[in-house]
């Protein structure tokens, strides 16, 4: 059984990224995945990372509340993220999670400053969405998610998935909607294959 866990960034469930989580998750259950969901901004979990924490996970020391999340990406398989593109990046609680889950001696070491990831044989890929049209994400499209592949999953171990992009979200029509929900679903049908289905 595949063991997918989702981290789902977005402050309001009944957003369209909240759609998309929602197809998404029971069309992996439909296919006989075994599904945890992980809603960043219903967590009792600061996003920031305190000077204490840092020195302490240079220690492999952590807080009871990040050893629970470091258990659930320890029984993932595969992780999907499904979050929206605000300012450049990751919303402010999907980042500050990050840097605390991902955490120095759990998903990293460094051997001076040459990284050793520690998350190994595990897939990690990212559902998410932008208020400008493909088109014109399209010049920063590149950059952002080669900079996520290589300075955030690939530095820590995992395995990276194609990412699935829907633009302009806030002002599309409800059929073109439809059609993402659809392709949401697609995606889903290829995490659960046994082979790599995703072309790169």
């Amino acid at each position: 059984m595949n063991r997918i866990l989702l981290w789902f960034m977005h402050p309001d469930r009944n957003s369209f990224n909240g759609a998309v989580m929602e197809v998404f998750k029971e069309e992996l259950r439909s296919l006989g995945a075994d599904v945890k969901v992980r809603v960043i901004h219903e967590l009792e979990l600061s996003p920031i990372l305190t000077k204490e924490e840092y020195n302490d996970s240079l220690k492999g020391v952590y807080p009871e509340t990040i050893q629970r999340e470091h258990h659930y990406i320890e029984w993932a398989e595969m992780i999907v993220m499904i979050f929206p593109i605000w300012w450049g990046g990751f919303p402010a609680a999907g980042k500050g999670f990050l840097d605390r889950v991902l955490s120095y001696g759990f998903a990293y070491k460094l051997e001076g400053e040459t990284p050793i990831p520690q998350i190994n044989g595990k897939k990690i890929g990212a559902i998410y969405t932008t208020g400008s049209p493909k088109e014109t994400f399209s010049k920063s499209k590149g950059y952002i998610e080669s900079t996520w592949e290589r300075e955030i999953f690939q530095f820590c171990g995992f395995e990276t998935l194609p990412f699935l992009h829907f633009g302009d979200v806030m002002q599309v029509s409800n059929e073109t909607r439809g059609q993402m929900l659809q392709e949401a679903k697609k995606y889903a049908r290829r995490c659960v294959k046994n082979n790599n289905p995703f072309n790169r």
